[in-house]
């Protein structure tokens, strides 16, 4: 009889607990980067990501196997394009996102807009919002993905590989020059000084000539302005173009420092412009580059 009180109360105890745990669970309430609640009953099973760099995170902490949806701009890493198509960032297919039927959708408050957000929460999503506009903005999108995803052991691991190589790269003496970061051609827009961007320019001590008081991240800039701060280093996110042709729009860039020295750096578009883990590599690519 005792030991069958025993087995009673020691089940009665567990009973108790994962009751307790399942209570937890379906309590978890977050809060996400501009400040709406997200309640979920469940840790996400299903996940939907509208934007890439939301998608790189995922799968950088290793979260991928939860994705069911993404937009046809996430490409990377490869295993991505076993993922449904979901639109683009602009474009969703709401009939395609229903019959998935996600936990939770991820979306930026770049690239994605609050008409897709409300016809999401319309339609009865869970939505956590992301807002990085720095690199300490990127970490902590990437940390909190994690502890929502429960990949936080591996979302920390993430980061501090990150801070480590970022502690690398400061110790290296780069000389200081000034550049340009050319988001757009035709009409020419470069990064402005509140970007993640400038702060990757800024990692490997390259000096932004963009206008310090600009309203918008990214301004315009006039052809008369461009050869006044003469950069010694023009950086261009593109396959499309070359040197050749950037001189046949811009004639008068041949007197510019970067031409002359051969400075003009034509990059992988989604390394550099996308606010997600691989910023680091942008980082080391730009100083490999600066050290040749």
């Amino acid at each position: 009889m005792r030991s069958l009180i025993i087995v009673l109360l020691i089940l009665f105890n567990v009973f108790i607990s994962c009751n307790k745990k399942e209570k937890l669970i379906s309590e978890k309430i977050y809060v996400d980067e501009i400040g709406n609640k997200i309640e979920l009953t469940k840790n996400p099973e299903k996940i939907i990501s509208t934007a890439p760099n939301l998608t790189e995170i995922i799968f950088a902490i290793d979260a991928g196997n939860l994705l069911v949806g993404r937009t046809r701009f996430c490409n990377y890493p490869n295993e991505v394009n076993k993922v449904q198509v979901i639109g683009d960032m602009l474009n969703l297919n709401f009939e395609k996102i229903v019959e998935l039927k996600p936990d939770l959708i991820f979306m930026t408050v770049e690239g994605n807009t609050k008409e897709l957000y409300d016809k999401l929460k319309g339609l009865g999503f869970q939505v956590y919002v992301t807002n990085p506009r720095n690199l300490n903005d990127i970490i902590t999108a990437i940390k909190n993905l994690g502890i929502i995803l429960n990949r936080e052991r591996k979302a920390d691991s993430l980061v501090s590989s990150i801070k480590d190589n970022l502690t690398k790269i400061a110790s290296k003496n780069f000389q200081r020059q000034r550049a340009m970061f050319v988001v757009s051609i035709s009409p020419l827009i470069i990064a402005g000084k509140n970007t993640f961007i400038n702060e990757i320019m800024e990692k490997v001590n390259l000096e932004n000539i963009s206008p310090k008081n600009s309203i918008s991240s990214y301004p315009m800039i006039s052809r008369e302005e461009v050869l006044i701060k003469n950069p010694d280093v023009i950086i261009i996110p593109s396959s499309k173009y070359k040197s050749k042709e950037i001189l046949r729009i811009y004639p008068e860039w041949k007197n510019l420092s970067a031409v002359k020295n051969r400075k003009i750096m034509f990059v992988d578009p989604d390394l550099f412009l996308r606010p997600g883990p691989r910023f680091i590599d942008a980082i080391k690519f730009l100083g490999q580059e600066l050290s040749k």
